[in-house]
C-alpha cells in the first residue's frame, strides 16, 4: 500500500531560499510530490518558508508552519485535511481493492473521481475508522473516543451499513434503537446523532455522498426538534457550598484533593477540571490567573482573591517550580502522550466526582449527586442570588455560551465582580 506524508521539500529550492510545502506519495519505492499550492483553492495562501520556519513530527509523517510565517493557522489546516483525504483515498483503495497508480491517486486527490470511484460501495465502519485514525494522529484523543463509541453503537444496530445508507428513515431507526434497546436518554442519542451527522458532512466533501441526498435539515430528520440535548443544569445552595468547605479531611488525602478542586472551581468563576488540571505557576501572573480555556479557546483573566491564594498556597508550599502543574494531577515525567493525559485526566476526575459524592454524605447530603460540575454551575446560580442587579447580570449568566457571559463579566470595572463575589464566597 502506498504511504502519504505531508513535508517541505527542501531537495527542490525556490526563490529567497524558500521551500514548498508538499505531499509527498510513495509507493514501491518511488516518490512523487505534490505542492499545497497546486492542491489548494484558496490562492492568496503562499505554502512556502524557508527551512527554518517549518516543524516536522518525529514520525516524519507530518509537518507544519511555524507561528511567525503569515496565515500559518490556515495554512496548517489545509496541511491537516489534505493530508487526512489523502488516508482516506488509499484506505479506500484497500477496502475495495483497488490498485493503486498515481495517475488515479492524483485524480481522485484533485476531485476527479473517475466513474468506478464515484459508485465505490464505501461500508460506515469503514469509512468511520479512517476518522479515527487520523484524529489519533492529530492526538485528538477525547474526540477520537466519541468516533469510536458512535461507530460501535452503528456496528452493534445495523452490520454492514454503508455511508450511502444514511437516510432519513436510517437515522429515525437508529435514534429508536439507541432510546429503546441501549436506554439512552436524548442527551447521549443527540451526541451520537450529531457525530453521525458530521461523518456524513465529511463523506460529501470526499465525494462518498451526494450533496442531494443529505437526511439532515429542518424538513428532514432534525436533531434540535427531535431531541432534548440540553443539558440539565444542577447547582447547590450557598449553604451546602459552606458545608463543603468547611469540612475536615485529612491534609493531602484524596478527600482533601476533591474538596480543594471543588472550592477551586467555585472560587475562580466556575473554571472546569481540566483547565485546572493544566494550570501551571506560568499561569500565575501577580495577582491574576491567566489562562486559555481547553473547550472553546477563549483567554480567561481572573483576579486571585483570599479564598482561591489559600488554596494556591497550600500546593506552593509542596514544592512545586515554576512552569510545573499547580494540582498533582499530570506530571510529564510520567504521562508523556496526549492519550496517557487523556487517561489520566479520565480516572482523576471519576476519583474527584467519586470523594465529592462521599463528601455529600459526610455533609448529610445522601441524595446529592456532587461532581465538579455543580462546583461550576452553583457558582453562577448562586451569584444570581448575591444582590446583584437582575437586569445588568443575571441573564447573562444565563446565556447558553460563555463567551457571552465573559462579554458582560468583562465589562465592569474591575474590582466590581470581584465585590459581588467577595460577599458570595465569604461563608
Amino acid at each position: 500500500m502506498a504511504t502519504v506524508a505531508i513535508i517541505l521539500n527542501t531537495k527542490k529550492k525556490l526563490l529567497n531560499d524558500l521551500y514548498s510545502a508538499s505531499l509527498r506519495v510513495t509507493h514501491n519505492q518511488v516518490r512523487r510530490y505534490y505542492t499545497l499550492n497546486s492542491l489548494c483553492v484558496d490562492q492568496s495562501l503562499s505554502f512556502k518558508c524557508k527551512s527554518d520556519e517549518w516543524i516536522q513530527s518525529e514520525d516524519r509523517t507530518t509537518g507544519q508552519f511555524i507561528k511567525s510565517v503569515n496565515s500559518f493557522k490556515a495554512m496548517n489546516q489545509v496541511l491537516i485535511d489534505k493530508l487526512a483525504l489523502a488516508r482516506r483515498i488509499l484506505s479506500e483503495y484497500d477496502i475495495n481493492n483497488i490498485e493503486f497508480t498515481f495517475e488515479q491517486f492524483e485524480k481522485d486527490l484533485r476531485g476527479n473521481r473517475n466513474k468506478a470511484g464515484k459508485h465505490l460501495r464505501l461500508k460506515l465502519s469503514d469509512y468511520y475508522g479512517t476518522i479515527i485514525t487520523e484524529l489519533e494522529s492529530q492526538q485528538k484523543i477525547g474526540l477520537g473516543i466519541i468516533y469510536t463509541y458512535t461507530r460501535l453503537s452503528i456496528n452493534e444496530f445495523q452490520p454492514g451499513a454503508l455511508i450511502t445508507d444514511v437516510t432519513v428513515r436510517f437515522l429515525e431507526s437508529f435514534e429508536a434503537w439507541l432510546r429503546n434497546e441501549k436506554k439512552l436518554k436524548d442527551t447521549s442519542i443527540s451526541v451520537k446523532i450529531r457525530n453521525l451527522q458530521r461523518v456524513v458532512n465529511l463523506a460529501i466533501a470526499d465525494k462518498h455522498y451526494k450533496q442531494e441526498n443529505y437526511p439532515f435539515g429542518e424538513k428532514r430528520y432534525s436533531v434540535n426538534k427531535r431531541l432534548n440535548h440540553t443539558t440539565r443544569k444542577r447547582s447547590v445552595s450557598v449553604d451546602i457550598i459552606s458545608k463543603v468547605k468547611n469540612l475536615n479531611t485529612i491534609i493531602g488525602s484524596r478527600y482533601h484533593l476533591a474538596q480543594n478542586i471543588f472550592m477551586f472551581s467555585y472560587y475562580t468563576r466556575g473554571m472546569n477540571f481540566i483547565d485546572i488540571a493544566e494550570l501551571t505557576w506560568n499561569n500565575i501572573k501577580g495577582d491574576e490567573i491567566s489562562y486559555r480555556r481547553k473547550k472553546t479557546g477563549q483567554q480567561f483573566n481572573i483576579t486571585i482573591n483570599q479564598f482561591s491564594k489559600a488554596i494556591l498556597e497550600h500546593y506552593k508550599q509542596i514544592g512545586k517550580s515554576k512552569g510545573e502543574y499547580i494540582f498533582p494531577i499530570y506530571d510529564d515525567s510520567v504521562y508523556v502522550t496526549a492519550k496517557q493525559k487523556y487517561e489520566r485526566k479520565k480516572s482523576v476526575l471519576k476519583l474527584v466526582n467519586n470523594k465529592l459524592r462521599e463528601i455529600a454524605k459526610e455533609i448529610g447530603e445522601e441524595n446529592l449527586n456532587l461532581t465538579t460540575y455543580v462546583s461550576r454551575h452553583s457558582y453562577a446560580t448562586n451569584l444570581k442570588k448575591s444582590g446583584v442587579s437582575t437586569a445588568i447580570i443575571s441573564e447573562a449568566l444565563g446565556h447558553t455560551t460563555e463567551q457571552q457571559t465573559q462579554i458582560y463579566l468583562d465589562s465592569f470595572e474591575k474590582g466590581t465582580i470581584e465585590g459581588w463575589e467577595n460577599k458570595m464566597f465569604d461563608l
